[in-house]
């Protein structure tokens, strides 16, 4: 019986990353494969596979282009493969996709899986954005399927002649992982635990603004503040909660975090355990994330599963993960004036932004964690034969 179980490894470049998978690995052990993850052996991925009941193929691999040890990995990579023998691979961020593609098809692996989590080149210009395109060509040529996180991905994708209509598809409505919505939902049955965060954060009873996640320029971050700047210079009973860390190699203006931290208005939590995140929202009348482009927006799921009303983008990505109109509104990428109005639009308009967030719940459904495995498994065994 045992000799019948397929082999399939799951990879990531950065260890981070396992919060993209939670749950997947367990899943797929408890369907009879034989799950590796291949990823960089730190303490994060040992905890993580033990939790999940998978083994550990540890690689050493760089975020950024680095040639030399580029192809140190991709040898290691390689001898792996030849050594483990998986009868599937899935390849789920940029690099270990690149390295993890060309070595899987090197070695004869009988089906190889590319999961498009979006594409860096959305907000690069000229040569950069040419070569970035070109790798990932080069990825998908490797692959015998894609799978991309959202439509609009896909769409972008097969524009850009990355890659055929044929190999790609995009699981249910979306999403690389899906959501645990036993996680994500309403806390306001926890008022005392509420008010003590609304006094320890001093949100009083203003009305409140949200963001989670990365601090990075394409998340939008300099028209967030620029644009509650101008909301809160006409209405100080207005708060932003930002909730996460900033990564400072992905911003330009080193300034800004300084005006985040000095302004009367802005609240910055930091970052938080993934199980308190879902009482940080629910600290939130509207939530926004004015990305320039995202693979899928999975926090827009997660706030809309706890029943916040939300204000994003209409751009790749984002598009997918909120209902214009049913529980969000759309603005334009970058479009600070625009920010501002849908801003003041949610700040007083309270029953239709309460029905926004009535609508969320019934939303998030589309987009449980189970039916995205669901998807993955059936991929696997009806094309892996």
């Amino acid at each position: 019986m045992e000799l019948n179980r397929k082999k399939l490894i799951i990879g990531i470049t950065a260890d981070a990353s396992v919060e993209l998978i939670h749950g997947q690995l367990k899943y797929f052990v408890s369907q009879g494969y034989d799950v590796y993850l291949m990823a960089p052996g730190t303490d994060r991925t040992r905890a993580f596979i033990e939790k999940e009941g998978a083994k550990l193929l540890p690689i050493e691999i760089e975020r950024t282009i680095s040639p030399l040890k580029d192809l140190k990995s991709l040898f290691q990579i390689k001898k792996i493969l030849k050594e483990v023998k998986p009868d599937i691979v899935n390849f789920g961020t940029p690099k270990v996709s690149l390295l993890g593609m060309i070595a899987a098809k090197m070695t004869g692996v009988p089906f190889r899986i590319y999961t498009c989590r979006g594409f860096r080149f959305e907000h690069e210009k000229g040569m950069k954005r040419k070569f970035l395109i070109s790798l990932e060509k080069v990825t998908a040529k490797c692959a015998h399927k894609i799978i991309c996180i959202s439509n609009s991905v896909k769409d972008l994708g097969i524009k850009e002649g990355i890659f055929t209509a044929k190999k790609t598809l995009t699981i249910g409505r979306g999403s690389s992982n899906g959501i645990n919505l036993d996680i994500f939902y309403p806390r306001q049955n926890e008022q005392a635990k509420l008010a003590g965060m609304r006094e320890t954060y001093k949100l009083g009873d203003n009305f409140v603004f949200g963001f989670v996640g990365r601090i990075v320029d394409r998340k939008g971050i300099k028209e967030l503040y620029e644009a509650f700047d101008k909301y809160h210079s006409e209405n100080k009973n207005t708060r932003l909660l930002v909730v996460g860390a900033p990564y400072w190699d992905q911003i330009a203006d080193k300034t800004l975090i300084d005006k985040f931290n000095a302004h009367p208005g802005i609240v910055m939590a930091g970052l938080q355990p993934h199980n308190e995140v879902p009482y940080f929202l629910s600290l939130m009348d509207t939530f926004i994330l004015p990305a320039w482009w995202e693979g899928f927006g999975n926090v827009l799921i997660q706030a809309a599963a706890t029943g916040i009303p939300i204000i994003t983008t209409d751009s790749t990505g984002c598009k997918d993960a909120v209902s214009n109109g049913f529980n969000g509104k759309f603005v334009p990428p970058h479009e600070i004036g625009a920010l501002v109005d849908m801003m003041r639009y949610f700040h007083t308009h309270p029953e239709e932004i309460k029905v926004f967030g009535e609508n969320g719940l019934k939303w998030a459904q589309n987009f449980r964690s189970e039916t995205i495995w669901k998807g993955m498994q059936d991929i696997y065994e009806h094309t892996a034969k």
